[in-house]
């Protein structure tokens, strides 16, 4: 069936409206009052819960402000020469209030006079002498903003039922009593009401977070403003013409992106196919003790991450158990002189470097990659085990009679259906590997660090300076938490680019997924 178009629609909400001028007065009365039209309606019950309900949204917003308060204050504190009082600020409740603090992000400052009083960071006698806190003001008003979403998607639920139940009174004759209406609300809507705490929860713990994340990014927000001796700013899309219109900055940020790309391939490609190695290798008929290898083979993966990738970092260290072995089997001038050669080395050492110095960045990253291998291939060994043992027998006798050599059965037959029943899987480990911050952090740190030549001189000033191994996600933790850095601001843009780039990726590959879609 074809979806009708927005205008056809509304034609035809227009057609019934003129059609039924009894139920518009209705669904027009508690547009003003909610649950006035149920009244109408002679369905009390409802009535009555749809107005309890715009009571308490009303009586909120009173009770959390400071109306009672205003004409005696306004006689006591007037308003300076020259300057006005912002009302909603001084006397707003928890609605007004947090819907102007996120329109505003504030507009008095600690230590200025306001209304004849100097303006204190916290005043408990006189809220409004208490200074705006803009990340106060943006973390309580997008609160506001939920809240007020929900009592505004009541008000309109209570319009239209006024608006339906008085056409099907006239209609039918039958007013629905409260018990059934209750009987038939949760028949109906049973699966949406369970799911009503979740919805709550992602509400506050999910969504308030990555509003507050995503509109930094268009304020100007570092730690150059110390909140509340100053205030923070709406500044659009400045943020992100600058990263995109400095050519230092966007060089860098073009640098670490490539190599996040590549890395986050990597670690997947090779972990997949480690496993996958390993998989078909303990599920041979020729190897026995299968239980045993399996256990040996999904230890890395059972310790901690943080403890390998720690132990990892000391086996690397100039003096860690890497050179050490090297030194005392007199091996480290050939393997040095052959990393070189590769180009893993910048420079042939008598003594390696491999995570510290600047000319062995290529060296770093190679690290980085063989240590994740060691840390994901089990996973996909465990996970491609169980697919083996559930693939058809049927498929491979039928192979054999047709004279299929085990190679040809393997490509045409075990790794397509492996690939398809494990693509998922692959997907969400490129997208946990594109923001793999612990395999950074704690194995290299983001170094070793640039030469400073390859680093912009605006860069350099304002902070934040990625290394050689920095992905996006390890190198917007140096920017938000850098002592000299803290450009909460530029994280934020940032952030809003790898939520593309990963939403992007994930959405376009699962939805070609026909393990996904495709029901039995």
């Amino acid at each position: 069936m074809k979806k009708k178009k927005f205008g056809q629609r509304w034609n035809e909400l227009l057609k019934d409206i003129k059609d039924n001028p009894d139920a518009l007065k209705s669904a027009v009365m508690s547009f003003f009052v909610m649950g006035l039209g149920q009244f109408r309606n002679k369905q009390k019950a409802k009535g009555f819960t749809f107005l309890g309900f715009g009571a308490v949204a009303f009586l909120t917003e009173l009770f959390t402000g400071g109306y009672f308060y205003i004409f005696s204050d306004l006689a006591q504190y007037p308003a300076d020469p020259g300057s006005q009082i912002y009302f909603i600020r001084d006397y707003g409740g928890i609605f007004s209030k947090g819907l102007w603090g996120l329109a505003t992000l504030g507009k008095v400052v600690r230590g200025e006079l306001y209304r004849g009083q100097a303006v204190e960071t916290f005043n408990k006698i006189i809220p409004w002498l208490s200074a705006d806190n803009s990340v106060t003001l943006l973390g309580s008003g997008l609160i506001a903003l939920v809240l007020s979403s929900i009592v505004i998607a009541v008000w309109i639920y209570n319009i239209r039922d006024a608006y339906v139940s008085r056409k099907t009174i006239l209609k039918h004759g039958i007013v629905e009593t409260g018990k059934e209406y209750v009987k038939r609300l949760w028949s109906d809507m049973f699966p949406y009401l369970i799911l009503v705490p979740t919805l709550v929860m992602v509400l506050f713990f999910t969504l308030i977070p990555f509003m507050f994340s995503f509109l930094l990014a268009f304020t100007n927000y570092t730690y150059r403003i110390p909140v509340p001796s100053r205030l923070i700013e709406w500044v659009g899309f400045k943020n992100f013409a600058m990263i995109a219109g400095d050519p230092g900055w966007f060089s860098v940020f073009s640098q670490i992106l490539g190599w996040t790309f590549f890395y986050a391939i990597m670690a997947s490609a090779t972990c997949y196919i480690m496993g996958l190695i390993q998989a078909i290798i303990i599920e041979s008929k020729y190897v026995k003790l299968k239980k045993f290898w399996r256990t040996i083979m999904i230890v890395p993966w059972a310790v901690p991450a943080m403890i390998s990738l720690m132990v990892f970092r000391n086996v690397f260290e100039n003096t860690g158990l890497a050179n050490q072995l090297l030194l005392k089997t007199g091996l480290m001038p050939a393997v040095s002189d052959f990393l070189f050669k590769i180009g893993l080395q910048g420079r042939p050492d008598t003594v390696i470097s491999w995570l510290t110095v600047n000319y062995n960045g290529n060296l770093a990253k190679a690290v980085v990659i063989l240590v994740n291998l060691w840390l994901g291939a089990p996973y996909f060994m465990m996970l491609i085990t169980g697919v083996l043992t559930t693939l058809p027998k049927d498929l491979y006798e039928a192979a054999a009679i047709d004279g299929a050599s085990k190679w040809q059965a393997f490509r045409n037959i075990t790794l397509p259906l492996i690939l398809r029943a494990t693509l998922p899987a692959i997907i969400m480990t490129f997208t946990y590997n594109f923001n793999n911050f612990g395999a950074i952090y704690f194995l290299t740190g983001g170094g070793p660090a640039y030469n400073l030549e390859q680093i912009p001189l605006s860069m350099q000033v304002m902070g934040g300076i990625p290394g050689q191994t920095d992905i996006l996600i390890s190198w917007i933790y140096k920017l938000s938490f850098s002592n000299n850095a803290q450009l909460f601001n530029i994280a934020a843009v940032y952030s809003i680019l790898i939520f593309i780039f990963i939403g992007s990726i994930s959405v376009v590959n699962l939805a070609r997924s026909k393990g996904i879609w495709e029901e039995e």
